[in-house]
């Protein structure tokens, strides 16, 4: 399940983003998922949400908005 080391990839921007914007915990997420990138968008879910414990995203949900094409990118962070 590639998932996984894709939710470790996306958290480290994620953390990377919120360190550099002075914010110190994350509430949300949104990320776009194309249909054609190889990602299952139900295997990405849980695999951040097991990931996230600890981080500056311990509590925040993931958005996911799908797309056609090959799309995989962080789209935004909400936090404080």
């Amino acid at each position: 399940m590639h998932e996984v080391s894709i939710a470790d990839a996306l958290l480290r921007q994620v953390e990377e983003t919120a360190s550099r914007h002075g914010l110190r915990a994350v509430q949300s997420v949104g990320v776009c998922v194309g249909d054609l990138s190889g990602v299952v968008p139900d295997a990405l879910s849980f695999a951040f949400e097991v990931l996230r414990r600890g981080s500056v995203a311990g509590e925040a949900s993931l958005q996911i908005r799908a797309s056609a094409g090959d799309d995989l990118r962080l789209e935004w962070i909400e936090g404080e």
